[in-house]
């Protein structure tokens, strides 16, 4: 398949602090877990592409200002000035202006917290998520921080569905963890392979191992079947599938300035254990179908 993506790059954007069983429901009930928050530049044959933009930089010196009491207690952030998008850029030789366009997989606050640095760019989100984030419904509003998105120098495409936005680069919808998550799916990228980003729909391989979809969800039944579609799907293409906020296996991963490369199969088939609990015995080499 032709792809105009050359370069995939994992981009730092700190950490924060939740309750376990948040990422995994059912486990570490109380006890803190330190999570990643990473997000992603494509270096592509017509510009520069983010996926995702991390937390507000504001928090960097004011997590209060940038969200309020609450949510910034709730989110424990560590953000130092390296992790301010800016400085990433930084380590590949771009700065703001270099990026074209902006894809975001849900308007949650740690993946869209800096859309306001790129008012030249092109921001793409489903049109599902996007209603949904402008008239928030009050029980699922809290990870949402509409200073963040709400700009009206933003220049919005909304998706509708599954979308080859550009050659190799595909929205693949994900409901469940919100209303209009979707990942995105880089075909056949030079050096990696099919690479996956799955976002939230998959906080950690341990969702994928349990077959337990992520703690934060607006309809749980959407967010398992989400689940599972990736998996099908990184399993039948043998891709690298990335996580969202799983720290000990970004630690795995090379970050920017190194652009991602092809993974061992021991690090990225994690998934065929939750392909197990679909179809059981289909990786059985002796299994006659």
């Amino acid at each position: 398949m032709r792809t105009d993506v050359r370069k995939v790059y994992v981009l730092d954007g700190g950490t924060m602090t939740v309750e376990a069983s948040s990422m995994v429901p059912g486990t570490g009930f109380g006890q803190p877990l330190v999570i990643a928050v990473r997000y992603f530049l494509l270096e592509t044959a017509r510009g520069y592409v983010l996926v995702d933009t991390g937390n507000a930089p504001m928090a960097i010196d004011d997590p209060v200002g940038a969200w309020g009491p609450e949510l910034a207690a709730a989110v424990n952030a560590r953000m130092d000035p390296e992790h301010h998008p800016y400085e990433q850029l930084r380590l590949v030789g771009l700065g703001a202006n270099d990026i074209s366009m902006v894809i975001y997989t849900h308007l949650h606050h740690d993946h869209c917290g800096g859309a306001r640095l790129f008012p030249d760019a092109t921001h793409v989100v489903q049109r599902s998520e996007h209603r949904w984030a402008f008239s928030l419904d009050p029980f699922a509003a809290f990870p949402y921080n509409p200073p963040d998105y709400r700009h009206e120098s933003l220049q919005w495409l909304l998706a509708e569905g599954d979308w080859c936005i550009r050659p190799g680069i595909h929205l693949v919808t994900t409901p469940g963890h919100s209303p209009g998550h979707q990942s995105i799916v880089l075909w056949d990228t030079p050096d990696c392979g099919t690479v996956i980003l799955a976002g939230d729909a998959i906080y950690c391989r341990e969702n994928v191992q349990r077959d337990v979809p992520p703690g934060i969800n607006t309809d749980l039944a959407a967010a398992s079947a989400s689940m599972h579609r990736l998996t099908a799907l990184a399993q039948a293409t043998d891709a690298t599938m990335l996580v969202s906020h799983e720290a000990d296996f970004y630690d795995l991963l090379p970050h920017a300035p190194e652009p991602l490369a092809r993974l061992s199969p021991d690090v990225r088939r994690y998934y065929d254990e939750g392909v197990r609990h679909l179809y059981r015995d289909a990786l059985d080499p002796g299994h006659a179908g």
